[in-house]
């Protein structure tokens, strides 16, 4: 199986991000932004979204707990190996899941010191400390895989991630933020916004800009559902990395 991703061009929903800082961070998470894969009855499905956080020398996934909810392991699991095309499936890497009995959050630990370090050849890491910042913002960016931008041709699956910006808040002990069927590429073109369904468990970052088109982004949350033409909901991340860092010290 080969795994092929596409180019693609962000997506802006209430938002005012400037154009050459919206390309710019959608050119970062392009290599932050991580498909999770099923092995079913011997073919490779697109499932999830994730993201790497490195913790010591220990190398977490951060994803959504409902993707193990049908009955899948994380020896199922695969995480394609950047552009390469190659996968890496988990059955070989020892991975450990941990999941937040409270929230829809759930992180595997890759417990092969050699499978952590192709992961990490292949795609960028956030410090695990960075979970910790509580960040809160009026506009969050995320990144991930819907199924919608996804085609299997012969043994190959082509995939057009997303990267799309809004306007959120804290809706509870959730994020919110806003999701329309309409939105605006930064190339100015208004188009119909794809279903997110395969971006559950993407990150969530609070774009936070410090002028002259220059920001920092700070994971906020991870995504667990949406409502077309609604909202994106997310779990925030602080309580979670407070568990994780007990569990794992």
């Amino acid at each position: 199986m080969i795994w092929t991703r596409i180019g693609t061009e962000p997506l802006l929903v209430d938002s005012d991000v400037s154009v050459p800082l919206a390309r710019a961070i959608g050119v970062a998470l392009e290599r932050v932004a991580v498909p999770i894969l099923r092995l079913r009855c011997g073919r490779a499905e697109p499932l999830a979204s994730g993201a790497l956080y490195l913790l010591g020398s220990s190398l977490l996934v951060l994803t959504c707990r409902h993707l193990f909810d049908d009955g899948a392991s994380a020896g199922d699991l695969g995480l394609p190996l950047g552009n390469s095309g190659r996968i890496l499936w988990l059955r070989t890497a020892r991975p450990r899941v941990l999941v937040d009995p409270d929230a829809d959050l759930a992180a595997i630990r890759i417990g092969c010191r050699r499978c952590a370090g192709l992961l990490r050849q292949h795609w960028q890491t956030a410090p695990f400390d960075a979970l910790a910042s509580e960040a809160r913002s009026r506009t969050y960016v995320f990144a991930g895989f819907p199924y919608a931008q996804m085609r299997r041709v012969g043994a190959a699956i082509y995939a057009r991630p997303v990267v799309i910006f809004a306007r959120g808040e804290r809706s509870g002990e959730q994020l919110k933020v806003s999701y329309r069927r309409l939105a605006r590429r930064v190339d100015g073109l208004e188009i119909h916004a794809p279903a997110l369904d395969g971006v559950s468990g993407a990150t969530l970052w609070a774009v936070i800009e410090d002028g002259a088109e220059r920001c920092v982004l700070q994971p906020a949350a991870v995504q667990s559902s949406f409502k077309h033409d609604a909202y994106v909901k997310a779990e925030p991340v602080g309580p979670f990395f407070r568990l994780l860092r007990a569990r794992l010290s």
